[in-house]
């Protein structure tokens, strides 16, 4: 009992041992530093000669007789969680490889076929091999073809997917209210609710700005708002947070310069580029395109979030610009650009407060998490105090109408316009020709949407996640499809689409967690315990969201410097997670005993490497650029697209299937 190979990780769990002679061993007694209790019959009966536990015979000594081994009973100790306080995970704390679906696992993994209880008693994966996390999810258990399974009759996977959710729904709603998910459904409603609030507060202002004031704050916070509690009742996931996102601000950049170029009215191509899409979406998720979802891998998932995220800081950018270029003073443009700074300077410190040494775990939990709304809240307060003494009278302010009403307003009369959409023209009647040309830009924001709706699930879907229930793609596009996109449409409201980052957040939120020992005792992880899979949560923040459709006389005083601020940080911070930059990052550091120790740094040859890393930056740039030229943006969606076969057949005949399987895993 004195050789560590006797109490291997592999055999009595994750904690670390301590090597015990034979003769420390009392009856009774409990080994140092392990959750075992050995119990000997008879102290003079140890084995002289060393025993492996795991039942595989030793070459016996030339020296040394053979003992046979007495019987000895071992009784397992009390579960580990019983041990160890349950710690809620960081709500917004996500690693590395969160954007990542082929990627390296979390590290609260567990084997496939493993559940919470098969794990007592045995350790804890630092990783796993990409084999063993199939996209979709964890494996089908309940007799069902699994969620990506490609169906040859049309419809059959929808059919499917209404039978699988149908047998959880019941429970989707009640486990909310189980003594041990409550409390974490209370706190991650009050919690998501800012975190949803401020990008929709953020997006609703440059879409203003991009619409030239067609849509803005009270469309995107009502499109939020019922999208969001239409999922919560009928989504195939409901974990996935409905919010709006960049591809929607880059499909309406594209269509309003599209509208600007023909000469057209926006808000009616909107409605018939908004029912083709419907159309379309509806007739894909019928054909089961959805699990075409499988052949995306790292290297068009990472392209598309990093040509996210450049619209985003472009977008901020942009507006940061048009300020300095505008009317207003010297003062307001200085001002401007120090609360910008302040905004995000704030944002930041509040999310690294988490890490840090200050305060207390808790304390750094709720400001961390937090942190977004009460930066806005009191740069808001300091602006109102300091604006007045400074003599700056013209700093722009949120445009949120004080009752629900629609943002345009009719420059003849000064009216708001009516809330169903006129499909045949306001000022002129809609051409027809109109009508069927909406064909090409609806299909482009299929497109965006197909990528953005089912990436998200993607990520929210993976086996690591620990899901008890299974999820529904074609149920999820379907009513995306059937209901969503009409309902937007015929009001006039931006579409909104499964927000990867809140939706990540939520899925955080509500999994509990506990933090165990790693087999060779150097540091720690986490495992998870739980996961309160409901639809409460969701529908609770959402009607929420709704509620602040009344809070517009209060805010009509939030500065648009500080939402600027706001978008800048979401933009920046998408950038976390996403190997691409962490490798363009890399490529900066010419000093080689300085890069950083990932595996793919190891792993793969520097000069492919860098080659991989420069085309995808490449096309990223490409799209970017292309989508903000109006006379050519129609065509980004489709260039988009093309990413699956150029990384199917034509990476392949430029890089190595080494440097391909590290790079792209």
């Amino acid at each position: 009992f004195y050789k560590p190979d006797a109490f291997t990780p592999s055999r009595f769990g994750d904690a670390g041992y301590k090597k015990t002679a034979p003769s420390s061993l009392a009856r009774g007694s409990i080994m140092p530093y392990a959750d075992v209790e050995v119990h000997v019959d008879d102290e003079k009966s140890a084995p002289t000669a060393p025993h492996d536990l795991n039942n595989e015979s030793l070459p016996p000594s030339n020296n040394a007789p053979v003992h046979s081994p007495p019987a000895r009973r071992i009784d397992i100790l009390p579960p580990l969680r019983s041990a160890v306080p349950v710690q809620r995970m960081p709500p917004t704390s996500m690693g590395r490889h969160e954007f990542s679906i082929k990627g390296m696992p979390l590290d609260h993994a567990m084997r496939p076929g493993e559940d919470d209880d098969d794990l007592e008693g045995k350790p804890l994966p630092a990783t796993l091999e990409d084999d063993d996390i199939p996209l979709g999810a964890a494996e089908p258990s309940d007799g069902l073809p699994g969620p990506l399974v490609y169906h040859r009759m049309p419809g059959k996977g929808l059919w499917i997917d209404i039978r699988r959710r149908s047998r959880y729904y019941r429970t989707d709603w009640t486990d909310a209210f189980l003594p041990e998910n409550l409390s974490i459904v209370i706190s991650t409603i009050l919690f998501m609710l800012f975190a949803c609030l401020a990008p929709a507060l953020a997006f609703g202002s440059i879409y203003e700005t991009v619409t030239k004031g067609q849509i803005g704050i009270m469309e995107t916070l009502l499109a939020t708002g019922v999208c969001g509690v239409i999922n919560a009742f009928v989504s195939g996931q409901p974990l996935t947070i409905q919010g709006p996102t960049g591809p929607e601000l880059a499909y309406l950049s594209m269509l309003i310069g599209l509208c600007s170029s023909l000469n057209i009215e926006f808000m009616p191509a909107k409605f018939w580029a908004g029912l083709w899409q419907s159309l379309y979406t509806v007739v894909y998720t019928l054909l089961h395109a959805c699990s075409l979802i499988s052949k995306v891998t790292r290297f068009t998932e990472e392209i598309f979030s990093a040509m996210i995220t450049m619209i985003e800081i472009v977008a901020a950018g942009t507006n940061i610009v048009n300020v300095f270029l505008g009317k207003a003073s010297i003062g307001a443009k200085l001002w401007t650009l120090i609360i910008v700074s302040l905004t995000y300077v704030m944002a930041v410190k509040f999310r690294e407060l988490r890490t840090s040494d200050w305060l207390n775990a808790n304390l750094r939990k709720n400001l961390s998490n937090y942190g977004v709304s009460i930066t806005i809240i009191s740069l808001t307060i300091l602006s109102s105090l300091l604006t007045p003494v400074l003599g700056i009278f013209d700093l722009r302010y949120l445009n949120v109408p004080t009752i629900i009403e629609p943002t345009w307003k009719d420059p003849m009369t000064g009216l708001a316009r009516p809330w169903i959409v006129q499909a045949g023209g306001y000022a002129k009647p809609f051409p027809t020709w109109a009508i069927f040309l909406m064909i090409a830009p609806a299909i482009g924001g299929c497109l965006l949407g197909y990528l953005d709706q089912n990436l998200t699930e993607v990520l929210v879907n993976r086996k690591d996640r620990m899901f008890k229930k299974l999820p529904a793609y074609h149920l999820s596009n379907m009513v995306v499809g059937l209901v969503l996109y009409p309902f937007c449409a015929i009001l006039g409201l931006p579409a909104p689409h499964p927000a990867t980052v809140r939706s990540l957040a939520h899925v955080m939120a509500v999994t509990s967690t506990v933090t165990v020992p790693l087999p060779d005792g150097k540091g720690t992880t986490v495992r998870v315990t739980g996961v309160a899979e409901q639809r409460v949560s969701h529908l609770a923040i959402h009607i929420l969201i709704l509620i602040c459709l009344t809070a517009g006389s209060v805010l009509r005083y939030v500065p648009q410097p500080i939402i600027i601020g706001i978008f800048l940080y979401l933009g920046i911070a998408s950038i976390r997670g996403n190997q691409m930059f962490d490798r363009l990052f890399v490529l900066f550091t010419f000093e080689r005993e300085r890069w950083p120790t990932y595996y793919y740094v190891q792993d793969v040859d520097r000069r492919e490497m860098t080659r991989f890393t420069l085309l995808q930056a490449g096309i990223v740039c490409t799209l970017v650029a292309i989508s903000r030229v109006s006379q050519i943006a129609i065509v980004f969606p489709f260039l988009m697209a093309t990413m699956v076969p150029v990384r199917l057949y034509l990476i392949p005949k430029f890089f190595s299937k080494e440097a391909i399987d590290v790079l792209d895993r």
